[in-house]
């Protein structure tokens, strides 16, 4: 064996039997007593709860949001990067629920060089109109939710034809004779025509509703949509009282993003609850927290009311005027 190497593998012994013997001389009997590198860390360690759950984590109570979820294009985006880490939850209480959308989803949809065109991009300021995302987006499943066709139905035709056998729930003129029943007149459009097309499909489904609405056509549809949101929503004040008005105001803040501070929304595709009968709104309030009536976005929001809740909130909303308020106009100098 050459020389050389013969010194090499000599330097490399005396080297490793010098560290070996330092390590002993300055390592003291506690130093594997404390601190990560301790010989009982590793099992410890793994004996702790994770602070971040992964998203099976979360399918276990929420299933029905798991499955959307899994199924559009934020499933990269984990649950925990809005909701935060679930550490602990759901026994030390609920995660949050970002209130300032419009920020969130800045965060990988505002417009910016470099950014993948896969990842739609927009002037969050300018695309929102100052909105909060979720007026017009299912946060699980944005592409899903809010945006609906403008509704061009002929409204004398769809009067005509089909109103006279809405009438004797929805009254005549779309006020409803019966507390338990909607107020149809003046109700948006858009809104009409997606859920009288859910009826008809099956994807809501109501013992009254889904046999009326299956032989529509979707010209019928459209025509009855265009009907009822050409008449007068005023109808007289309802005298069921069913909960504390004042109350359910301080309730409906979690409402305001898609139905307004009055229950009059900026987007279509979701119903006017400002003047809607209360009793009605009682009913289909608690459909959506026991999952009778199908919406993702409802079924979360109705989770956490309780009965009182939902009684205050009815009652807020069917003491409010349907009517937009007419902007003020310029006094005259």
């Amino acid at each position: 064996m050459p020389k050389h190497i013969v010194r090499l593998i000599t330097l490399i012994v005396v080297f490793g039997a010098l560290a070996a013997v330092a390590k002993w001389y300055f390592t003291t009997d506690s130093f594997y007593e404390f601190g990560h590198y301790r010989a009982a860390s590793v099992p410890e360690i793994a004996g702790q709860e994770p602070v971040f759950q992964t998203p099976r984590y979360c399918q276990a109570c929420h299933s029905e949001r798991h499955a959307q979820w899994s199924a559009n294009s934020h499933k990269s985006v984990i649950c925990e990067v809005c909701h935060g880490a679930a550490q602990g939850h759901p026994q030390n209480g609920k995660l949050p629920i970002p209130k300032d959308t419009a920020k969130l989803c800045s965060l990988c949809h505002e417009s910016m060089p470099g950014r993948p065109r896969t990842q739609p991009q927009v002037v969050v300021a300018q695309h929102s109109g100052g909105q909060q995302c979720v007026v017009c987006h299912n946060a699980h499943a944005p592409k899903l939710a809010g945006v609906v066709a403008p509704v061009a139905g002929d409204a004398v035709a769809g009067g005509k034809k089909h109103a006279a056998a809405c009438a004797s729930c929805h009254g005549e003129k779309g006020i409803s004779p019966n507390d338990s029943w909607p107020n149809l007149g003046g109700q948006n459009a858009a809104y009409l025509a997606r859920i009288l097309a859910a009826y008809k499909s099956g994807d809501q489904k109501d013992v009254v509703m889904t046999p009326i609405a299956q032989p529509l056509s979707a010209g019928d549809i459209q025509n009855l949509a265009a009907y009822y949101a050409s008449l007068s929503c005023t109808a007289p004040p309802s005298q069921t009282r069913v909960g504390d008005a004042a109350a359910g105001k301080a309730v409906a803040a979690n409402c305001t993003a898609c139905h307004g501070e009055t229950g009059i929304g900026s987007n279509p595709a979701w119903p006017t609850l400002a003047g809607q009968k209360p009793t009605y709104l009682v009913n289909v309030l608690k459909a959506f927290r026991a999952g009778l009536r199908k919406d993702p976005m409802m079924a979360g929001v109705t989770r956490g009311l309780s009965d009182t809740d939902i009684a205050n909130l009815a009652a807020y909303y069917a003491a409010q005027s349907c009517r937009q308020p007419k902007p003020e106009g310029r006094k005259a100098s």
